[in-house]
């Protein structure tokens, strides 16, 4: 498996660590290539440092395989080389290859690329790769420019919680017991300062729209995160009552508020590294379904002038949404038909 495996947290990372657990647990050996410029918390995960690296300690994790799965969001140019290379690399040792692309960046900017960069290399990708698994329908028909689809797959991601982890979560954080009694719960993960995100929550403080008692959870990127979480709290006023902060790198914690989360706000992102963070802005409504949280619907924010207010309201609104169907579930349990594809 190679992808983003490192904090801080959100969609895409504990998507591919829920996937790499359920695999583990079901008995299967996998050896996991953390493209992210972030280091995995977890010691058995492989960091790569530069793309030579990354070449070299694919090469020799290769042999002997069954399966190379590459997980990506499909923006970074280096990101789409370590692509291609994995793909080779599977072609090499006659492994199947797999490509999931999370939405957001690629489902955006795909249609943007270069007809001599990276639209060469996503064709090049594309046609080699035995499988490749889209996570909503946009993505999915954007990536129809590329490719024919014959060897497309239309999977939702999923965050896995498992059931002796909700019931352990009382334990994980005293501060995350206020979730309990939340109706709504919305969390703002990977904060970074100054950034788009930054200010809608700042805005939320000033002037909180949502409905009395809403919980709201908020990790911020930065190591030094302890001076904003101070400035935010004294800033609150009576909605610091019902704040929650969880550490960039506290992955039960996270998991924790995620599975109570109605909303997620956070900065746009590929492969661990943020991108237009000052002016963009992503909320994606949740769906709980057998123990796995989905994204089945959400909004990106583009801000033209001092629209933070804005972007509450129309926030607001979603919170009283209710989340959308997500059709492709009817096909099957989402973890069971990745699995079906790695044994045909």
């Amino acid at each position: 498996m190679i992808g983003n495996f490192a904090p801080p947290y959100e969609e895409e990372n504990l998507h591919n660590l829920s996937l790499l657990d359920r695999l583990e647990n079901d008995g299967h050996k996998c050896t996991v290539l953390n493209i992210s410029g972030n280091p995995a918390s977890n010691k058995k995960i492989i960091n790569s440092k530069s793309f030579l690296n990354f070449v070299r300690k694919l090469l020799h994790h290769s042999r002997k395989k069954d399966v190379v799965h590459f997980l990506t969001k499909g923006y970074l140019r280096v990101g789409l080389l370590k692509l291609m290379a994995s793909i080779f690399a599977g072609k090499l040792f006659r492994l199947k290859t797999v490509i999931t692309f999370h939405s957001e960046l690629f489902s955006i900017l795909g249609q943007m690329r270069s007809p001599f960069g990276g639209t060469q290399t996503l064709n090049t990708s594309f046609f080699f790769a035995d499988k490749i698994i889209y996570n909503d329908r946009d993505t999915y028909e954007v990536a129809s420019m590329y490719r024919k689809k014959s060897n497309f797959e239309l999977i939702p991601s999923f965050v896995h919680m498992p059931q002796e982890k909700k019931e352990k979560k009382e334990n994980v954080s005293r501060n995350l017991k206020k979730l309990q009694d939340k109706d709504k719960v919305i969390m703002f993960t990977n904060v970074k300062y100054p950034s788009y995100v930054f200010n809608i929550l700042m805005s939320l403080i000033n002037d909180n729209p949502f409905p009395p008692g809403t919980g709201i959870v908020i990790s911020f990127s930065e190591k030094q995160a302890s001076k904003f979480n101070r400035i935010i709290e004294e800033t609150g006023g009576k909605l610091s009552e019902d704040m929650i902060f969880v550490e960039n790198d506290d992955l039960q914690s996270t998991l924790v508020a995620f599975s109570k989360a109605d909303i997620i706000i956070r900065p746009l992102s590929c492969d661990g590294e943020t991108f237009f963070e000052r002016f963009s802005a992503s909320a994606a409504k949740t769906f709980r379904s057998n123990n796995n949280i989905y994204f089945p619907g959400g909004l990106v924010f583009v801000k033209k002038g001092r629209t933070a207010d804005m972007c509450l309201n129309i926030i607001n609104t979603m919170l009283s949404t209710e989340p959308a169907d997500i059709p492709e579930l009817n096909a099957g349990d989402p973890y069971t038909r990745i699995k079906q594809i790695y044994e045909k």
